[in-house]
């Protein structure tokens, strides 16, 4: 047959497509690569470029130099003191010092506010000095608020250092701009020894100690014989008094006038002297001694217990029992003569403390607190406000048996400390603070 001998025929397009559309995937990927998208921001450069970050941008320079102020007083200031140099313990002040290293202008905008409201504490002359050049000699010079600690060892190297005028070391030229300056002067401890039944002037060598003791016990023996002396003298003038009354001649009140003398070849005599005293007024009595401040610290306790009267509460009116009426003057000879004014003047000081802050001045000047005052008279800036506080350590009991004394003067704290009021002292304020301190246990 010759139609299967034939060759085949060959196909055609259109069955071959066919065939071949049965067998390809119609979501089998192109042969040819795909070309990618145009972007659709393509057209528009200039927005791209709005999204880059500029390096030289700072949002905080962006703000006004009063906020960016607020910000810096309130990220490099402290309510607490700064140390130089730091204890051993530093306080922490939680401040963002890392701001300084951000830029020039930001260091040159927030460092005069660090140095300017914060305050700076030192315990030696030496320190305060070396502080301004290894700190900074451009930004330490705008410190307004310094603490000094004064130890009663270095009143000396102290005094010397705030009534400098030398422009190396002093405090006029460290501290130009200074506007506050509180002073803590260490005071010795009063009263531990009496506690633990020992003699002598703490704080003192015992040599020393006690060689103002002996001197103590000498000027109180000198008193007490002077007074016997007094009192005698007093006794005589009566028992003449009383005698001239005896014989008839009344006494006169006014002084003796002296006898005229006899003229003298013809000449007239020299007119007498006048009084010493034309009122017939005595002289005021002198002062009494100052108490030792130990010894009135000390002695207040057997004084409130001595004196019933003391233990109720001063508020301004002194309940004082009046002292026993003084004999007539012109009695009988069995009534002792009436005292001078010197010895009312005395006895009438037993029956009465002396105040607190006059007491503590007397004693403290010898320690060096005046020579302090009088060597910022000439060296403090005008318009500095100075202040002094004397911090004196007892024992803790000892602070609330004061503040009973002597609640008119001694305000109690948070701590338990008590401190006066401020007084004008040279033209420093100067206040005295009672720290109490634990008792070892025996």
């Amino acid at each position: 047959m010759a139609s299967h001998g034939s060759t085949p025929r060959s196909r055609s397009p259109s069955s071959t497509s066919s065939d071949s559309s049965d067998t390809t995937m119609l979501d089998a990927p192109p042969l040819t690569p795909a070309q990618p998208r145009p972007a659709s921001h393509g057209n528009h450069p200039s927005a791209a470029e709005g999204f880059t970050k500029d390096a030289s941008f700072s949002l905080l320079l962006s703000l006004p130099r009063e906020l960016r102020d607020k910000v810096y007083f309130y990220a490099l200031t402290s309510a607490l003191p700064f140390w130089w140099p730091t204890p051993q313990t530093p306080t922490r002040h939680s401040l963002a010092l890392g701001l300084l290293t951000t830029s020039r202008q930001v260091y040159e905008e927030a460092a005069p506010i660090l140095y300017q409201y914060n305050k700076f504490l030192f315990t030696h002359p030496s320190d305060c000095n070396i502080f301004r050049v290894v700190a900074s000699p451009k930004y330490s010079a705008q410190i307004t608020t310094v603490y000094f600690r004064i130890r009663d060892k270095d009143h000396r190297l102290w005094t010397a250092y705030l009534g400098s005028k030398v422009q190396e070391r002093s405090l006029k030229h460290d501290l130009p701009k200074l506007k506050n300056l509180w002073i803590f002067l260490r005071c010795s401890h009063v009263g531990a020894p009496f506690m633990f039944g020992g003699h002598g002037v703490l704080g003192l060598p015992a040599a020393l100690a006690a060689q103002v003791q002996v001197v103590q016990n000498a000027l109180g023996q000198q008193v007490q014989a002077l007074q016997q002396q007094v009192h005698n003298l007093q006794q005589s003038m009566a028992a003449v008094v009383q005698l001239g009354n005896v014989n008839g001649q009344p006494a006169t009140a006014g002084p003796v006038q002296p006898v005229q003398p006899a003229a003298i070849n013809g000449m007239q005599p020299l007119p007498p002297p006048p009084p010493p005293n034309n009122n017939n007024i005595p002289p005021p009595p002198p002062p009494p001694p100052a108490m030792p401040f130990f010894t009135f610290a000390n002695a207040g306790l057997n004084l409130h217990q001595q004196l019933p009267h003391q233990q109720q509460p001063h508020n301004g009116n002194h309940h004082h029992p009046p002292p026993p009426p003084l004999p007539p003057a012109h009695g009988t000879q069995n009534n002792p003569p009436n005292p001078g004014l010197l010895t009312q003047a005395m006895l009438a000081a037993q029956h009465q403390h002396p105040p607190f802050y006059a007491s503590f001045m007397r004693w403290e000047r010898e320690l060096g607190l005046e020579n302090i005052c009088l060597s910022l008279q000439e060296t403090r800036p005008k318009d500095a406000d100075v202040k002094v506080v004397c911090i004196m350590r007892v024992p803790k009991p000892e602070v609330g048996r004061l503040a009973r004394l002597y609640p008119e003067e001694l305000q109690v704290d948070r701590a338990g400390d008590a401190r006066t009021r401020f007084r004008r002292l040279h033209g420093v304020d100067v206040s005295l603070e009672v720290s109490g301190f634990e008792i070892p246990a025996s």
